[in-house]
């Protein structure tokens, strides 16, 4: 190789990341993408952040290796494509699959929102929920309309309907408060213990302000469950939002590894990859629907308040319910569709998983700290419960800024 060849190779790539940072999503995306430079190689990142709908403002038009971007009108993919650089999109939309879109056929990384409306709806029927509803955004997107068809077909499979609340109207896209009064009758209409799914979590919060006004308690009367696991808006709510958290580091991972094989002149082995959901972070604004089983509620009530404690057994729980064994199992199974041991186990499960998002202790610790007998023990409840590992969990959940 000769020296001005080597000198190339090891110069710092000039990559152009090209997205807002409005939201978590893409916040979490762009610290996958510098996960993956700071572990892979050397680039030197050109950032311009970019609300929804603006065009590229002083973006480099020449000298760039490559480029990350998020959904893109036709006159900024003509720019992007002119520039003849590898190009690798964080969530395209839908004008991607335009014949005459300039950047068609791109490599991409995306959420599947299907697949999230569809974690929606299993998380509610799991927790005993019968009666369901979907609120839109005031702005039509096509990932929301994409959660929203994951969420009714995963219901329609297990026989339930739900109740929608549609977009907003010219003048309530403008007026939150107007939007709000529609939002308060529709919410006061709907069947008590009705659980409802938002499809980010912005929205999930106009919701919840919304019960405020409606005199409508959360969770008891109405579930509440948003999209993103923003923390900024999660902790902040009152009271707070259980959310999905969909991966967004790990997102900025692939699209990076992805750019990285283009800009060597690799295929990337995968060009279409629509990322499933990690799973859903449960707080205050989800519960059991069990108001309307005494026994029930006074049994999940104790399960939440002694889940740090290693010595809570089944037998402890039926005492705090007031009803025998038999027939707490028999409504546990018959109202939430699991066992008494099973939501000792879930909330147990629920501890672990904020001590592994804080990230300063080891697997070791958080098992002495919840008070598990054995790291062999907890790891395997863990993987039973999330479907992944633990330190798989933590890694997914780094996120959380």
């Amino acid at each position: 190789m000769g020296k001005a060849a080597a000198m190339e190779g090891n110069r710092a790539k000039k990559v152009a990341i090209l997205f807002s940072l409005k939201r978590k999503a893409e916040r979490s995306t762009f610290l996958g993408i510098l996960d993956h430079v700071g572990k892979s190689g050397r680039w030197f990142c050109l950032f311009d952040e970019r609300w929804s709908g603006e065009r590229m403002a002083d973006f480099p038009k020449t000298g760039v290796d490559g480029i990350i971007v998020s959904r893109t009108g036709f006159d900024d993919a003509r720019e992007i494509a002119a520039l003849r650089v590898p190009v690798v999109f964080v969530e395209p939309g839908p004008e991607r699959e335009d014949p005459d879109y300039p950047l068609r056929g791109i490599p991409y990384v995306r959420r599947d929102s299907r697949a999230i409306g569809a974690m929606a709806a299993r998380y509610f029927v799991s927790r005993g929920y019968r009666s369901f509803a979907f609120v839109d955004l005031p702005s039509v997107e096509c990932w929301s309309r994409e959660r929203h068809l994951g969420f009714g077909d995963a219901l329609a499979e297990r026989g339930f309907g739900f109740a929608v609340f549609d977009s907003s109207t010219a003048g309530e896209k403008r007026d939150w408060p107007t939007e709000r009064e529609r939002m308060v009758r529709f919410l006061r209409e709907l069947p008590r213990e009705t659980a409802v799914f938002a499809p980010a979590d912005h929205r999930a919060r106009n919701v919840l302000e919304a019960c405020l006004f409606a005199g409508l308690r959360v969770p008891d009367e109405i579930a509440v469950l948003g999209v993103d696991d923003d923390p900024l808006i999660c902790d902040s709510t009152v009271p707070s939002l259980s959310s999905i958290h969909t991966g967004g580091f790990r997102r900025g991972q692939i699209a990076a590894a992805m750019l990285d094989d283009l800009m060597s002149g690799r295929q990337p082995r995968e060009c279409a990859i629509s990322q499933p959901p990690i799973g859903i972070v449960t707080r205050d604004s989800t519960g059991y629907a069990a108001t309307s089983d005494a026994a029930i509620s006074r049994a999940v009530a104790f399960v939440r308040r002694n889940a740090g404690d290693g010595n809570l057994d089944v037998a402890a729980v039926v005492r705090a319910s007031g009803c025998s064994r038999r027939t707490l199992e028999g409504r546990f199974r018959a109202k939430l569709g699991f066992s008494v041991r099973d939501a000792i186990i879930r909330e147990r499960i629920e501890r672990v998983k904020a001590l592994l998002a804080a990230g300063s202790l080891s697997i070791g610790e958080i098992t002495e700290r919840t008070n598990f007998v054995r790291e062999s023990h907890l790891a395997k409840l863990f993987k039973q419960v999330t479907g992944v590992t633990m330190t798989e969990w933590r890694r997914e959940n780094r996120d959380t800024l």
